[in-house]
């Protein structure tokens, strides 16, 4: 029990000391922890959806966790974190997703998706609500989760209207919702695991 505590306990200092380089790798850290969200999300997450729900499940998740990483980027970033979020974006949509659209479609699907964190975070420090982290060792996780809702729905009623085509429109209100739900769960669900580490790493500290 002890050996597994002290392997469990390194192997987490590893990963913080990995994403302590963050501000002098921010580039590459950040294009690899998107694809590989979408990798998961594609993988083992859209599976289950698309036998649940059909064609509209493979339209948008109800737990989509790329979203997390966005806001999370953002967050820590600011905008510059859009460089890194829309070609890894990029990368994996025409990977997975270039025979669902036609490729400016895509694009356009691809470039609002990623901005729309950057345009959520802006916006509201523009309206005298600044959430960028002043300390992180006081982390504000309501103004987080309050910008990372607002990044939800630029992202779904973007991402809605450039896939209504073909439609109808209790398929365009479902696939609405389903955006909000997945970005949120997304993001609520990380918040949660980087919460619990976070605090797990107190206790080991003391």
């Amino acid at each position: 029990m002890l050996q597994t505590k002290r392997v469990i306990t390194l192997l987490i200092y590893s990963l913080m000391r990995f994403f302590s380089g963050l501000g002098q790798h921010w580039l590459g850290i950040v294009m690899l922890l998107h694809v590989s969200a979408f990798i998961i999300q594609v993988t083992l997450i859209l599976p289950f959806e698309v036998a649940a729900a059909g064609h509209i499940g493979s339209l948008a998740s109800v737990l989509f966790l790329p979203h997390a990483v966005r806001v999370l980027s953002v967050w820590l970033l600011g905008p510059k974190a859009f460089f890194a979020l829309f070609p890894a974006s990029l990368f994996i949509s025409y990977l997975f997703h270039r025979h669902d659209y036609d490729p400016g479609t895509l694009f356009l699907i691809t470039l609002w998706g990623s901005a729309s964190a950057v345009i959520a975070f802006e916006f509201l420090r523009l309206m005298n609500l600044d959430v960028y982290p002043k300390n992180v060792a006081r982390i504000n996780w309501r103004s987080l989760v309050f910008a990372g809702c607002l990044a939800s729905f630029f992202n779904s009623v973007g991402g809605t209207y450039l896939k209504r085509e073909g439609l109808s429109d209790p398929e365009i209100f479902e696939l609405l919702s389903r955006y909000l739900i997945g970005d949120i769960g997304g993001l609520l669900f990380c918040l949660i695991v980087l919460m619990l580490i976070l605090r797990y790493l107190r206790l080991m500290r003391r």
